[in-house]
């Protein structure tokens, strides 16, 4: 076999043994549903170096990545991860990335730029970090940091109460649609999982009992806390939702700093965090930190006054934990 000089193979790109190179490790958005993962994500993945990938890979998770999320959304930690499962995701996001640099997907991308103002559709794919949010990953942290213990976290918490309220309207729209029902599992650990039938044994559900919506909310984010402090992440950022929707300039400002991207993207940074963005995931109009008062009924409040008074060391575990922790808008 004729081997050509090392000036031809590196003119055709014909080596044996391509040069290795250090990929970025992923970046993981969560929080409870209705908690402003989404707007996050479209905020951040308008990033050069930012790729969000999918929706929220759901059905990955459950197929290849050793976690159920589609149907019951089970509990997770690090003593369940093995390699098998990073080296299955860690391939899926390299497939994805590779994909997105495709015509196809730059045409697609600069679609939903122009006519949604969302992402970007030119990307620096040396440099790229690939970005999953799901709210389904919340109670999986310790497990996604033992599979990504280089990875970053971004977790962020909304007030219960306009939580419940835009919880309430999206189930009520889903079960209106196709009859999907959501219920509480026995687990304390476990998220809502969905049915579109009856509900077996018959479990708490929604539409029907609205007090599960604030339980969930006080065992998620409970969970999510305790299990933040030992999660293998290398970085952890944690978001208040209000600071985002009062100060969204400041908020994004200090997010970018704290993910210690390219300096060579600053000036993007600060476009993204200049340019206000309305909401685009809110189920309704409205100022999304008050109009739950016109959303609930007093009967709704009162429930979840309630679930508050019952689980008040969780929830007093909650918000103190939020006030240390979240990230200050610049």
């Amino acid at each position: 076999m004729i081997k050509l000089p090392e000036s031809l193979r590196n003119l055709f790109g014909t080596h044996g043994e391509p040069a290795a190179r250090m990929t970025n490790a992923p970046l993981f958005v969560t929080g409870s549903m209705r908690s402003g993962t989404t707007f996050l994500v479209d905020k951040l993945s308008s990033h050069p170096q930012l790729l969000k990938i999918g929706v929220e890979l759901n059905q990955v998770w459950t197929d290849i990545g050793g976690a159920s999320i589609k149907g019951t959304c089970e509990h997770k930690v690090a003593a369940d991860a093995s390699a098998e499962y990073t080296y299955q995701m860690t391939a899926y996001f390299a497939n994805f990335i590779q994909e997105s640099r495709s015509f196809k997907r730059k045409a697609m991308r600069r679609y939903a730029k122009y006519f949604h103002g969302l992402g970007r559709a030119s990307y620096d794919w040396e440099n790229i970090i690939p970005v999953n949010k799901s709210p389904h990953l919340m109670n999986k942290l310790g497990y996604v940091g033992a599979l990504f213990p280089k990875s970053t976290l971004i977790l962020i918490v909304r007030d219960v109460y306009s939580h419940s309220a835009s919880m309430k309207y999206h189930f009520e729209k889903l079960h209106k649609a196709d009859g999907r029902t959501y219920f509480m599992e026995d687990s304390l650990q476990a998220c809502y999982s969905q049915s579109y039938g009856e509900v077996p044994d018959g479990r708490p559900s929604f539409p029907g009992d609205f007090s599960i919506i604030p339980a969930l909310w006080i065992r998620m984010n409970t969970l999510a806390f305790k299990e933040l402090n030992e999660a293998t992440f290398q970085q952890k950022i944690v978001v208040s939702y209000e600071d985002l929707v009062t100060n969204q300039k400041g908020t994004l400002t200090a997010i970018f700093e704290a993910l210690k991207l390219m300096q060579s993207h600053a000036t993007a940074s600060s476009e993204i965090a200049e340019k206000a963005t309305v909401l685009v995931n809110t189920t309704t109009k409205g100022n999304p930190l008050e109009k739950w008062k016109d959303q609930l009924s007093s009967e709704e409040v009162a429930a979840i006054d309630s679930a508050l008074s019952k689980h008040a060391e969780d929830y007093a575990f909650i918000t103190s934990s939020l006030d240390q922790l979240k990230i200050r808008p610049k």
